[in-house]
């Protein structure tokens, strides 16, 4: 595994399997990267979108390139917690306001059960996971079709149990 925290450039990205990831320079490096490597499908699973990471320029302009690229082009959002996004204008939500057709949110139940950990998958191997969503700290592994999998099945477990907010709704639709 290689520690990717304090370089900046990105370079080497594509001949690494595992990158470490220490700040959340390193996240968004790996997720600008997750976003142009995608063809089908990117599923995010976040506690309340931290803005740190979620509100970047070039994050949701990354989001929003992979949305518009082909109409079969899709993204799929969890969250636990919507308050924070409501409280500030989030660039994220004003993404998705405008790809509705592209782009769906949607929030789980309290009752449902997570873990601390947050993650960004895309097709069928590409994976960024956040171990703990108090810290950057995490891992990116661009071509892991075996983490990508394990991940895909817990949000598909919880895709089914969540719904749309209706405070979202008011902003989003």
């Amino acid at each position: 595994m290689t520690d990717t925290g304090t370089d900046t450039d990105g370079v080497g990205l594509t001949e690494m399997e595992r990158i470490r990831l220490a700040d959340v320079e390193a996240f968004e490096r790996a997720l600008i990267d997750l976003c142009h490597r995608a063809r089908r499908e990117i599923c995010l699973f976040s506690h309340h979108l931290d803005r740190d990471l979620y509100h970047r320029e070039p994050v949701v302009e990354a989001l929003s390139e992979f949305a518009r690229r082909s109409r079969y082009a899709r993204v799929r959002i969890l969250i636990r917690d919507s308050d924070p996004m409501l409280q500030r204008h989030h660039r994220l939500l004003t993404l998705i306001q405008r790809l509705t057709s592209r782009i769906e949110l949607k929030k789980l139940q309290p009752t449902v059960d997570t873990p601390d950990s947050e993650f960004a998958i895309a097709d069928d191997g590409i994976s960024l996971l956040r171990e703990d969503r108090e810290q950057w700290i995490g891992v990116y592994c661009p071509d892991d079709r075996v983490r990508t999998k394990r991940l895909r099945e817990a949000f598909e477990q919880d895709w089914p149990l969540a719904v749309r907010d209706a405070s979202l709704r008011q902003l989003v639709v």
